[in-house]
């Protein structure tokens, strides 16, 4: 695992001294210097870092949900993608499991959703870096006689279409025939075949990208709906849309 720690660690500032905490005077001394602790205990690996990571998160949290979120500082979302930060770092620190990583991806994710970025975007440096982690380890335990390369299975509907006003299909034509025949006439038509390559119907492919990903859902068919509501699926989406 400490090849996963030594990608972490590259995507830091090189010395504690290049570590910007720059915070006015709204935030409190006393939590700058639990951030100070935090950022001297990440170069140096010693002292209950998570701990101290796990306050900045939990006073920065109850900062992001007092009024309404517009009114919210950047500051306080600063802070709370900071306490992101520094959990992630420590969570990567000594050897990871699979669940351990999940648990440093949907950190940063709520990071990204909550806070604001920090240090060049660095929160989304940490997903690429443990979404390439996860991959590896999923490659390593993989089953060969799993359908690796299983794609979506689409839902075929039979649809009446009165054959006079039907509009033509056609299967993977050159551009030169689709540009003569259909796009300079102006006529409709239905292409077929023409995306079956790619990526994204390869159900491997995005548990891969996105299968640990926290992802943000609006429950209800209107904002006006009195039952309207949100809420954050941890790494299920994928699952509930092409197994449920």
């Amino acid at each position: 695992m400490a090849e996963l720690w030594s990608a972490i660690s590259a995507a830091l500032p090189v010395t504690k001294a290049e570590f910007p905490l720059d915070f006015s005077e709204k935030v409190e001394p006393s939590v700058v210097d639990v951030l100070k602790r935090c950022r001297q205990q990440l170069y140096t690996g010693s002292g209950q870092w998570r701990q101290n990571a796990q306050i900045i998160l939990a006073f920065s949290w109850e900062k992001l949900n007092t009024g309404t979120w517009r009114d919210v500082d950047k500051e306080w979302r600063c802070l709370y993608s900071y306490g992101c930060l520094f959990k992630v770092a420590a969570l990567c620190r000594d050897d990871a499991s699979s669940a351990t990583v999940q648990e440093a991806i949907r950190t940063c994710d709520l990071g990204l959703l909550m806070g604001a970025a920090i240090m060049d975007k660095i929160l989304q440096t940490f997903v690429r870096i443990l979404q390439n982690d996860i991959g590896k380890k999923e490659s390593n335990e993989e089953n060969p006689s799993e359908g690796v390369s299983a794609k979506v299975d689409f839902i075929s509907y039979t649809v009446y279409v009165v054959q006079v006003l039907a509009v033509p299909r056609i299967h993977c034509p050159s551009l030169e025939s689709f540009k003569k025949d259909y796009l300079d006439p102006q006529k409709p038509v239905i292409l077929e075949g023409i995306i079956d390559h790619w990526p994204a119907f390869i159900i491997k492919y995005l548990q891969t990208v996105a299968g640990c990903q926290t992802v943000p859902v609006e429950v209800g068919s209107r904002y006006t709906d009195e039952e309207w509501s949100q809420m954050l699926l941890y790494g299920q989406l994928i699952h509930r849309s092409l197994y449920c």
